[in-house]
């Protein structure tokens, strides 16, 4: 049958359906890019706050008027169906079949069927053969689900407990990865920090010694790394793997201990200053993103100020902000003093003119310096690529005149000028 996928959400769900599209074409099915001709059409959904419930919603509703045409089957598969998955069947009777998150990794099982599956949030995590991509990365998941019940998430109901990949699997798909020319590799999980863990010991360091050793794959990116069990020991590590970059994804939250304990996280304002002043002695050029939330219930005034104090004295290099999303499954719904939607919007805005400050800043000492660009985009006369210190999708951009270049190219280029996020340079040489 030829298929559709309509993906949605985070870059786990990427991962989802990459597998999914590995699996059906591995039995003989045929993916197309739109949906016009597709006999099959599944919608990967994310349903983890409000916004992108009514996003997948939007999706399913206007995917499902091609029943009128070619598709005979409307799938819907990931977190929206976990989630919601009482009243689905009811709500959306334009859908033949719904998938919850573990299904989707047996879909060639199940496209012929109808109903809906939701149970088995146990099911193993397996390891499954990229498709060929022209992109020069490619995301490899090594765990899936969460034993960190923060209160203000619900992915442990969506997704389970932690399961981890075996390190011997997970050398396999980057082994396949790097024969069809991926240069990056950008490790994702739930939090990439208690990797083996259920399998009994944590073996996120010696899961980054033996990728380190594949050959072809030169860049290896961290992201969702939680930063309670960071330490010395994990940093020392990170600067002897030279393909290991000096890039962490560490979402932090909050800075006010009063509201980081009333998140369920496993840290004090201490503890993060401690591990980000560890990270740049041990690694002196390491680009730290991170994440924090505002108007979460019971933040006053002199919480809100504290966060922003703590943004203003670290300087994130990279820095996204988040709105508290009051979901009723979480346990934060159950707490008193909730924040208005325009106190919400003010600190959010706050937050991101702070960091948009503090990130023009940074990057105007990138200029005149020769850093290594991957290359992700190529026009007639020039070529879109991201230093060692984006991440795609995420983070900043460096733009480029000149040709002559291939996708997965890692140049060398001079930086010639900076804006609030992006780089623009020339090529210094092919490296």
């Amino acid at each position: 049958m030829k298929f559709y996928i309509h993906e949605l959400g985070c870059a786990k769900n990427t991962d989802d359906v990459n597998h999914m599209k590995s699996l059906l074409v591995d039995h003989g099915h045929l993916p197309l890019v739109d949906p016009e001709d597709a006999e099959v059409i599944i919608v990967h959904t994310c349903g983890f706050i409000e916004a992108a419930v009514s996003e997948s919603i939007e999706a399913i509703l206007d995917l499902a008027d091609y029943k009128n045409k070619n598709c005979k089957k409307l799938i819907v598969s990931g977190c929206l169906s976990q989630r919601y998955q009482d009243s689905l069947l009811k709500e959306l009777p334009e859908v033949d079949l719904f998938l919850g998150t573990s299904y989707s990794h047996r879909i060639e099982q199940f496209i012929n069927k109808s109903g809906s599956y939701f149970d088995e949030l146990n099911f193993k995590i397996r390891s499954f053969k990229h498709l060929a991509s022209e992109s020069p990365y490619a995301y490899l998941k090594i765990a899936e689900g969460c034993d960190n019940h923060c209160s203000y998430c619900i992915i442990p109901e969506l997704r389970g407990p932690m399961r981890s990949k075996s390190i011997d699997e997970l050398i396999k798909e980057t082994q396949d990865l790097s024969r069809q020319g991926v240069k990056e590799i950008i490790l994702i999980a739930q939090d990439l920090s208690r990797y083996g863990e259920d399998r009994g010991e944590i073996q996120i360091l010696e899961l980054l010694e033996a990728l380190n050793e594949v050959e072809g794959i030169r860049w290896i990116r961290l992201q969702y790394v939680y930063p309670d069990l960071l330490d010395e020991t994990f940093f020392k590590k990170m600067a002897e793997l030279p393909k290991v970059l000096a890039y962490l994804d560490m979402p932090i939250q909050h800075a006010s201990n009063k509201i980081l304990k009333r998140m369920n996280r496993h840290t004090t304002q201490e503890d993060l200053r401690r591990i980000i002043h560890l990270a740049r002695e041990i690694l002196p050029d390491i680009v730290l993103r991170s994440t924090v939330m505002v108007g979460f219930p019971g933040e006053k005034e002199e919480d809100f100020t504290t966060l922003m104090s703590f943004i203003k004295e670290v300087a994130f290099d990279k820095l996204g902000a988040f709105k508290y999303s009051d979901e009723e499954d979480a346990a934060s719904h159950r707490l008193p003093n909730k924040i208005s939607e325009e106190v919400k919007e003010n600190r959010f805005k706050k937050v991101m003119d702070l960091q948009r400050e503090i990130s023009e800043e940074k990057l105007s000492h990138y200029v005149g310096r020769v850093m290594e660009v991957i290359v992700d985009e190529i026009y007639d006369d020039s070529w879109i690529g991201r230093t060692q210190g984006d991440s795609p999708e995420v983070d900043g951009i460096v733009y480029v005149s000149g040709d002559g270049v291939k996708l997965g190219d890692i140049l060398e280029v001079r930086i010639i000028s900076s804006s609030e996020y992006d780089l623009m340079g020339e090529i210094n040489e092919l490296t």
